[in-house]
C-alpha cells in the first residue's frame, strides 16, 4: 500500500512538472494595447476567447478579427502590430530574452486580411529571425514599417482586387520571396504576390488597400550581389528604385521637420492605425496629416 501511494505522488508530482513546463515555453510574445471590436485568441491548446486590453499574447497564439473589429499589440521586443478587420494571424514563433544573440526569433502567419507592422529589436542585427509567412509569399525586413495584406477568394475586395499578398513600406525595407524569385520594396513602394509559383512585382500602391502617405526613406542594409532565386527580379526592383529616387529624395526633405517630431513624440504614444482602416471604426490616434504616431527606433 506504501508503495502505491508513493508510486501515485511520484505521478501527481511528474503531471504537476509537465503542466508546468507547458506553461513556461509557451513564451510570452507581447500585450494587447488596444482592442476594438472583437478579437477572438485561439491557443495552442485550442482554447478560444474575445481577447482584452492589458492581456499577454503567446507563441501559438491565432488571432481572428471580426468585420470591424482591430487590435493593436506591443511585442516584447518593442515592435508594434495593429490587426485590420477581418484577418486571421498566427504568431508561429516568439523568442527573446532581451539580447540581440541570434536567438531571438519572430515569425507570423498572415492568412487573410492584413496588419501594420513596425518592428522592435528582433531582425534589427539577424534580419532572417524575421519574417511573415502568406499563401504566396515569404516577407523579410530591414528596420521596418510596413503594411502587408492578403486578399482570399472570400474577402469583399477580391471582386476588384486580385487574389494575393500585397505589402507596402513606409520606412525601412522589404523582401517578398517565392518559389520564382525575390523583389525588394522600398519606401512608398508596393509589392505583390499573387501566388507560390509565381514571380513577385513591384507594383503601383493600390489605393482600395492602402493609403499614399509621404515618408522619408531612412538607409537601410546595402546588398551585396544577386540573391539566390532572385536575380532577374532584383535587377527588376533595382531599376525601380533608381527610378523612384528623385521622389523619395523630395519626399524626405519635405517632410523631414514632420517626420522627426513625430517619431519623437511617439517614443511615449506607441499607437498606429493600419491604413484603410474604417474612420468610424478605427479610434487608434494618428496624427496630423494622416502619419501615425510611430515609437523612434535606432534602425529607421
Amino acid at each position: 500500500m506504501k508503495n502505491f501511494i508513493k508510486a501515485l505522488l511520484c505521478l501527481t508530482t511528474m503531471l504537476v512538472l509537465v503542466t508546468n513546463s507547458g506553461n513556461v515555453y509557451a513564451a510570452i510574445a507581447g500585450h494587447v494595447q488596444f482592442v476594438h471590436g472583437t478579437v477572438q485568441l485561439t491557443t495552442a491548446t485550442g482554447v478560444t476567447h474575445a481577447i482584452k486590453k492589458g492581456e499577454a499574447v503567446n507563441e501559438g497564439d491565432t488571432l481572428v478579427s471580426a468585420q470591424t473589429a482591430s487590435a493593436q499589440i506591443r511585442m516584447e521586443d518593442g515592435g508594434i502590430v495593429a490587426m485590420r478587420a477581418d484577418t486571421k494571424l498566427q504568431i508561429d514563433r516568439f523568442t527573446f530574452n532581451g539580447q540581440q544573440d541570434g536567438t531571438e526569433q519572430s515569425f507570423f502567419s498572415l492568412f487573410k486580411g492584413g496588419f501594420r507592422a513596425i518592428t522592435g529589436l528582433i531582425g534589427k542585427e539577424h534580419k532572417a529571425n524575421y519574417r511573415i509567412t502568406t499563401p504566396a509569399t515569404t516577407i523579410g525586413i530591414r528596420g521596418t514599417d510596413h503594411e502587408i495584406f492578403v486578399v482570399t477568394p472570400d474577402s469583399s475586395l477580391a471582386a476588384a482586387t486580385p487574389i494575393g499578398t500585397y505589402n507596402k513600406v513606409n520606412l525601412g525595407e522589404t523582401s517578398m520571396t517565392t518559389e520564382k524569385g525575390t523583389v525588394f520594396v522600398l519606401p512608398n513602394q508596393m509589392g505583390f504576390a499573387g501566388a507560390a509559383d509565381k514571380v513577385p512585382q513591384l507594383q503601383p500602391i493600390n489605393l482600395n488597400i492602402f493609403t499614399v502617405t509621404p515618408t522619408p526613406q531612412t538607409g537601410g542594409d546595402k546588398h551585396d550581389g544577386q540573391r539566390e532565386g532572385g536575380r532577374d527580379v532584383r535587377e527588376n526592383a533595382t531599376t525601380d528604385r533608381n527610378e523612384m529616387r528623385e521622389t523619395t529624395t523630395m519626399d524626405k526633405n519635405e517632410t523631414r521637420g514632420t517626420s522627426t517630431t513625430d517619431r519623437t513624440r511617439g517614443e511615449s504614444a506607441a499607437t498606429l492605425a493600419p491604413s484603410r482602416e474604417d474612420a468610424g471604426t478605427n479610434t487608434m490616434s494618428p496624427t496630423a496629416g494622416g502619419v501615425p504616431d510611430q515609437p523612434r527606433r535606432d534602425d529607421h
